[in-house]
């Protein structure tokens, strides 16, 4: 990985004056930097693919008015944009934020995406034809890995494995471009105004239900999702299909967290509980 000098000084023209971390790990890091008394965020990973994949849909939001920060420059492996002051949704968590963001997440989803599946959504590498096949088996792969590695019950695995497979919401999904990882961290408010700023973090993007954007937005704050669904517009078919289907969602997106905080050094033993949970 790239130091962040060096990049500052390919993308923004200039050693920065300061520097500090925001997210560091071994393949990638994430720094906000300050050149010339402008403030900017520098991003790099090891993976280009990764890198060009965030860009795209960086791009394709700020093209639909999607309130992201301007993208300044971009290399093979890095990117720059310019700073956006905000706290995240997690720590300004009002009803009026999450009204304001779930209007964000409609104009996201307004744009509308077609298969095949498997694009984004973690790196997972696979293209499937229609959404059951890919999410069976991205939840399966997330599944494997917490029982060899994290000692999550095969019978629990198996359980919900089973629960996918009868789970009638997967056949007729109501397809969206997802952001694909809208945790609260990556929404941006303004606590003065309770209106978001910014939406960042698009590496995950891809075609898929529109259910699992609001599962992984409201995973610690189920209590929120009707505030955020009011904001969204969303229909009384599409309030009725997320109630049936968030909370399958749910655990697998604490069984792919769980794996994550694995590999990165942090808990996740209360990933794995509120799993075992559901199968009960």
């Amino acid at each position: 990985m790239r130091d962040v000098a060096t990049l500052a000084h390919e993308l923004l023209g200039g050693a920065p004056d300061t520097v500090d971390e925001l997210v560091v790990w071994p393949d990638r890091a994430t720094w906000r930097v300050t050149v010339r008394n402008e403030r900017f965020v520098v991003k790099t990973d090891d993976d280009r693919h990764t890198v060009t994949h965030e860009i795209a849909g960086h791009r394709r939001a700020a093209g639909a008015g999607l309130r992201v920060p301007e993208l300044v420059a971009e290399s093979d492996d890095a990117f720059a944009m310019r700073w956006v002051d905000g706290v995240s949704l997690r720590a300004h968590d009002s009803a009026r934020a999450w009204a304001d963001a779930g209007a964000q997440i409609r104009a996201a989803h307004d744009l509308g995406a077609a298969p095949p599946f498997g694009t984004g959504f973690g790196g997972f590498n696979t293209t499937q034809p229609d959404w059951r096949s890919f999410f069976e088996l991205f939840a399966d792969e997330m599944l494997t890995e917490c029982e060899r590695n994290l000692g999550f019950p095969r019978a629990d695995g198996d359980r919900i494995r089973a629960a996918l497979r009868d789970a009638p919401g997967l056949e007729a999904p109501h397809i969206v471009w997802c952001h694909g990882d809208l945790q609260p961290e990556h929404i941006l408010v303004d606590p003065g105004t309770d209106r978001v700023t910014a939406i960042v973090d698009w590496a995950d993007h891809g075609a898929g239900d529109f259910v699992w954007d609001f599962a992984v937005l409201a995973l610690d704050h189920p209590e929120r999702v009707g505030g955020a669904l009011d904001g969204y517009g969303a229909t009384r078919e599409q309030r009725v299909t997320l109630d049936a289907q968030l909370p399958l969602y749910s655990v697998v997106r604490l069984v792919g967290e769980a794996g994550w905080f694995a590999e990165h050094g942090l808990p996740y033993d209360d990933n794995l509980a509120r799993a075992r949970a559901y199968c009960r």
